[in-house]
C-alpha cells in the first residue's frame, strides 16, 4: 500500500468541496427555476379560484334579489 502525505489528502478534500460546491449551486439554481413555474402555477389556481368564487357570490346575489 502506498501511504498519502498530508498535502495529499488535503487536496483530495478540496477536490470533493469543489465538486459539493458545485453541485449545490446547480441544484439551487434548478430549484429558482422550479419556484417560478409553481409561484406562476398558483397565481393560476388563486385567479380561477378567485373569479369562480366572485360568480358564485353574484349568482347568490341575484337569487336572493329575485
Amino acid at each position: 500500500m502506498s501511504e498519502r502525505n498530508v498535502e495529499v489528502i488535503r487536496s483530495e478534500i478540496a477536490a470533493e468541496r469543489q465538486r459539493l460546491d458545485d453541485d449545490l449551486k446547480a441544484l439551487q439554481a434548478e430549484m429558482r427555476s422550479i419556484a417560478l413555474f409553481v409561484a406562476a402555477g398558483l397565481v393560476v389556481v388563486g385567479v380561477v379560484t378567485w373569479r369562480k368564487s366572485v360568480k358564485k357570490g353574484v349568482e347568490a346575489i341575484f337569487k336572493v334579489a329575485r
